[in-house]
């Protein structure tokens, strides 16, 4: 028989155990395929997910030049930027497009596929024109603009396009002695007819800014201080209303109009002026100043995951050049942008995401290592008749290797490349690199490995485990480096700055340290948990219940599977606490920073918040409780060192207390806020403002000064939205001793237990029209909605089943490959007259006290990781708090999860022990004799 027959017949026989193996390969060789293209795909989404909440004028480029108008001369007809111009405009901006574009075709790849088109405008200050007698606005006000592709993102509704004007100068004819020879009725006379020839200038509106101006199509409108009025030829129409074209064009699609109650309603809007005109205005014209600004769009989706470090320093790079405009216009293009910024958070984001998921995934990673060992175990015990034949009769060790390696071979590749074809076909993404076929090979590698590693029969003869075993110094010595390396981890990330860390990728400190830790548990378990099972096996023995007893020293002497499933169960049980706790860990900080925010189940800003509308508010069915807060601007405080400004907050305090009754990581306001403190103010002072309760002197510069009581410090008032530099006092206390009128525009919103928050949310809004209303529910889901955290709580959920399932796994492996000795031992006590509910106890007595141990070391494992890398860890740029979050042990969350596996791993040895005391005595007694 040649070695491919040999192998042949050999996996014939006992084929479950390596089937399974194969199940394995694929299912891991699919998840290691799978898990790059996956987290590739949630980092392209995270970054446009953060650049387009960041808003168009913090992501785009954008470059102003104040002041001025630089001009460049026109350009060839196919010059770029210029295409698709009028030609009247591309004699006026062609050349200023043609050179925005040559500075975009100068950047490097991957920056210049994410700038955009550029973009021009030129603007003038805001011009006052005259007011409809007896209209709505008082005081109407125009910037007049010039963009030449404008008409890419409008369409006309009424009317038409402005004509360029033709701006007549009133002394161009005369010589500068000339001019000064001229009366004063002289002046007068030659402005008038220039303006008369001069005549309107033409410009165009956006509907919604003519209705609100009362300027109807074809009228005009004088502009005080000269004889050259504005005459409104037509009105536009957005085409996208939500375009980010609009926000670098304030009151372009609609006028701002604000409301005043003593100075009446004013109102701005953008006036457009013919892409044509050549910036010439008449005389005393009131301009002001002319700006040009221009702009490079990014779109939400330009930058990849894979591009955020390159983009990054590309646009810093673009930023910290200033470019000159063009000869003769002393103008240089000064581009500034938020991309960076928002860049550094993504890689921040990318960082931390990258750490927790190693953290996570190491721990199944070295259970499915564990498994595939006891699985190589467990096919070299099935082949151990077979493999002591070959080698009592001179087969030689590497031959036997070799057999099982090619058999490993034959199992392993071609599962693996089964995996990796289902990655392919599940998992949206782009074709295989060959990159990316290094770690399916190398998991279809694994069994070939294991199974040439495994323990190989020096003949037919069977030998105890635990007779002859080495207790040399190495392990001894390798636990002790472990132990020491684990301390030294924890002490270096204990001074960790959790913004410190490598700079993309994972940080291999934090990643290391949870690996130490669980090697160290790994270490106490099997040095630990003999101790209580030799005093329990010394009581046992002075009874007369042998199974216990039996059990017990065959637990001591010869321990189911030894460090392997010892590591199997510590690891995996550990990997689904950490995974639990950091699941409740994000979710509170989550919920936090939403509360920071919000300060209330419903926040709403905007108009001033009046007893009509706090009536209504309250009125609305579901809502439970109601409390205002005013911004009173920023005082003077004095008594704390020298003099500071801090922000004045006015809250009803009573009411706060009962809409924050719930919060979540929000101070409470204390009620001492409303009491009397002999003519002091109380104040709940922020943690910047370095005072401390009880601190006498201090004074608040409102009116004539008021004195303040310090009753309390806090980081941070829920709803506030001011930094920690400020002060809370009670509302009705402090107009009460300073007089001071207060005009609140927020209210927070309290939702009744029971109500749902969605249809409360639809009633307050139609309650209070026109404002701002936030929920917390929509802040909270901002944040966990976010592709990388959405992915990493997710990965965190995965991985507390999938441990689950390995550590059944390893169980199962462990009890079958104890299984040929185990039935030997029952066959003669149950010939001895043993019952089977005493074989039960000899079984369940194997596997049972290092399961329990691992479940109780895993436990603490994975509550002890969170506080060690938490503290390093900057999870805050996930839950957008300000500080790292603490871990959060929720023992609902965390019950179930130590239940669940308890449960798994009572199942597991109970079903191997029902099984394993059903073992035919007659069959394994032949056995036993045959060899």
């Amino acid at each position: 028989m040649n070695a491919v027959q040999l192998v042949r017949r050999t996996a014939a026989a006992h084929a479950s155990v390596p089937l399974a193996l194969a199940v394995l390969v694929v299912l891991v060789s699919l998840a290691a395929t799978a898990a790059p293209r996956l987290l590739g795909d949630v980092g392209d989404r995270q970054v446009s997910h953060e650049v387009a909440r960041a808003g168009p004028l913090d992501r785009d480029v954008v470059a102003v030049v104040p002041g001025r108008w630089p001009r460049l001369p026109a350009p060839a007809d196919d010059a770029p930027g210029a295409a698709g111009l009028p030609a009247d405009a591309v004699a006026v901006h062609g050349g200023n497009l043609a050179f925005l574009e040559r500075v975009r075709a100068e950047q490097p790849e991957p920056l210049r596929s994410v700038l955009g088109d550029p973009h021009l405008t030129v603007e003038t200050g805001a011009v006052r024109i005259a007011a409809v007698p007896g209209g709505a606005v008082g005081s109407p006000e125009v910037t007049l603009k010039v963009d030449p592709l404008l008409g890419e993102h409008v369409e006309l509704v009424a009317g038409e396009w402005p004509g360029a004007p033709t701006v007549v100068q009133p002394f161009d004819d005369l010589t500068d002695e000339q001019y000064r020879d001229l009366t004063v009725e002289e002046v007068a006379e030659r402005r008038a007819r220039a303006d008369a020839a001069t005549g309107a200038f033409e410009v165009a509106l956006a509907e919604a800014a003519a209705e609100a101006l009362e300027w109807p199509v074809g009228t005009e409108r004088a502009v005080p201080g000269t004889g050259v009025p504005l005459r409104l030829t037509g009105t536009f129409r957005p085409r996208d209303p939500d375009a980010s074209f609009w926000a670098h064009n304030p009151h372009s699609a609609s006028a701002h109009v604000v409301d005043d109650l003593n100075l009446g309603t004013s109102a701005v809007a953008s006036a457009y002026l013919s892409p044509a005109w050549d910036g010439t205005f008449p005389v005393g014209f009131p301009v002001g100043t002319v700006s040009t600004r221009a702009w490079f769009p990014v779109a939400p989706d330009a930058v990849a995951g894979d591009q955020v470090d390159t983009v990054l320093a590309q646009t810093r790079g673009l930023v910290a050049a200033d470019v000159p405009w063009g000869e003769g216009t002393g103008a240089t293009l000064a581009p500034s942008t938020g991309l960076p910024d928002v860049l550094e958070q993504v890689r921040a984001q990318q960082r931390t995401t990258a750490t927790v998921l190693a953290i996570v995934a190491a721990g199944p990673v070295g259970v499915v290592v564990a498994v595939f060992w006891l699985g190589a175990r467990l096919v070299a015990s099935r082949r151990r008749a077979a493999l002591g034949l070959v080698a009592s009769r001179g087969g030689a060790a590497g031959q036997l290797r070799a057999a099982l390696a090619l058999e490993g071979l034959v199992l392993g590749l071609p599962a693996a490349a089964v995996g990796a074809l289902l990655a392919v076909r599940l998992v949206p993404g782009g074709p295989l690199a060959p990159a990316d076929l290094v770690v399916p090979v190398l998991v279809g590698l694994v069994p070939a490995a294991a199974l040439a590693a495994a323990p190989l029969p020096g003949g037919l003869l069977e030998r105890r485990a635990d007779v002859g075993r080495s207790r040399g110094r190495g392990r001894l010595l390798a636990e002790c480096a472990v132990l020491a390396l684990t301390v030294v981890g924890v002490a270096l990330l204990a001074r960790r700055d959790p913004a410190a860390g490598t700079s993309a990728g994972v940080d291999p400190l934090v990643a290391a340290v949870p690996l130490l830790l669980a090697l160290s548990a790994c270490v106490l378990v099997l040095r630990v948990y003999p101790w209580p099972l030799r005093a329990v096996e010394r009581v046992l023995r002075r009874r007369r219940d042998l199974p216990l007893f039996l059990g017990a020293a065959r637990a001591v002497r010869e321990p189911a599977g030894g460090l392997v499933p010892a590591a199997a169960l510590v690891v995996g049980v550990g990997v689904a606490v950490f995974s639990a706790v950091l699941t409740s860990t994000l979710a509170h900080a989550v919920e936090s920073t939403a509360w920071r925010s919000l300060g209330a189940d419903i926040r709403i800003s905007g108009p001033l918040v009046g007893p009509d509308l706090v009536e209504r508010v309250a009125a609305a069915d579901g809502v439970a409780g109601v409390a205002r807060m005013a911004d009173a601007g920023r005082v003077h405080l004095t008594g704390a060192g020298d003099a500071q400004r801090v922000a004045l907050v006015a809250v009803d305090a009573l009411a706060m207390q009962e809409v924050q009754s719930a919060a979540v990581g929000v101070t409470p306001v204390p009620i001492t806020l409303t009491r009397d403190d002999d003519g002091r103010l109380p104040v709940l002072a922020g943690a910047a403002v370095g005072v401390a309760p009880g601190q006498d002197g201090l004074r608040l510069a409102l009116g004539g000064g008021v004195e303040v009581a310090v009753v309390g410090v806090a980081d941070a008032v829920g709803g506030a939205r001011v930094d920690a530099g400020a002060v809370v006092v009670d509302a009705a206390s402090l107009e009460e001793l300073t007089g001071t009128e207060l005009r609140p525009r927020v209210l927070l919103v309290d939702v009744a237990d029971g109500a749902d928050p969605e249809v409360v949310l639809e009633r307050v809004r139609a309650a209070a029209p026109g404002a701002r209303v936030e929920s917390l529910a929509s802040a909270t889901a901002t944040y966990l909605d976010a592709p990388m955290t959405a992915g990493t709580a997710q990965a965190l959920r995965v991985a507390v089943g999938l441990s689950a399932v390995l550590v059944v796994v390893a169980l199962v492996l462990t009890q079958m490959l104890a299984a040929p000795r185990r039935a030997g031992v029952l066959a003669v006590l149950r010939a001895l007259g043993l019952a089977r509910r005493g074989s039960r106890h000899v079984v369940a007595w194997e596997l049972a006290p290092l399961a329990l141990a691992a479940l109780v070391a895993g436990a603490v494992l994975g509550v002890a990781v969170p506080a060690v890398v938490l503290g390093a860890l900057d999870v805050a740029v996930l839950t957008g708090g300000p500080t790292p979050p603490r871990p959060v042990l929720d023992p609902l969350v965390l019950g179930g999860v130590v239940a669940g596996l308890l449960a798994v791993t009572a199942a597991a040895v109970a079903v191997s022990t029902s099984i394993s005391s059903r073992a035919d005595v007659a069959a394994r007694l032949r056995l036993g004799e045959d060899g």
